[in-house]
């Protein structure tokens, strides 16, 4: 993946909801939106996993909701997506976040609906952050 082709970054939190606030929030991850794609999706990266990349990607129902893929086969611009591993959607009460929720192990986390400067860190690195 070039990182000209990543359009915005959004932060990932854990925490729990109550009603419209999230509470104890702490940083856990970042997500990058992936342009010139047939159909756009994010990048996932999340840093108890540093190797590890997940996929978000809109439902094709146009539901507004998502599912969180761990594989990712093709080209970048027309990827097909593998290995559900979560769901992800915008709660009622909750417009700020996107709600992700990883069915193993199971935890919630909360992606940022507003994007953020793209930097190069160590986060987005072929090894993540690995050395």
């Amino acid at each position: 993946m070039e990182i000209s082709k990543i359009k915005n970054r959004f932060h990932i939190y854990t925490g729990y909801r109550e009603g419209s606030i999230i509470k104890n929030e702490l940083h856990a991850g970042e997500a990058y939106e992936v342009e010139d794609a047939e159909k756009p999706y994010y990048i996932v990266k999340m840093w108890t996993f540093p190797r590890e990349v997940f996929y978000l990607s809109a439902n094709r129902n146009g539901d507004g909701n998502f599912t969180l893929f761990a594989k990712k086969v093709g080209e970048d611009a027309k990827p097909t997506f593998r290995r559900p591993v979560g769901f992800a959607f915008v709660s009622s009460d909750l417009k700020k976040y996107l709600e992700i929720q990883f069915t193993f192990p199971r935890q919630r986390v909360f992606m940022s609906l507003f994007p953020d400067k793209i930097t190069t860190d160590s986060l987005f690195s072929i090894t993540g952050g690995v050395v």
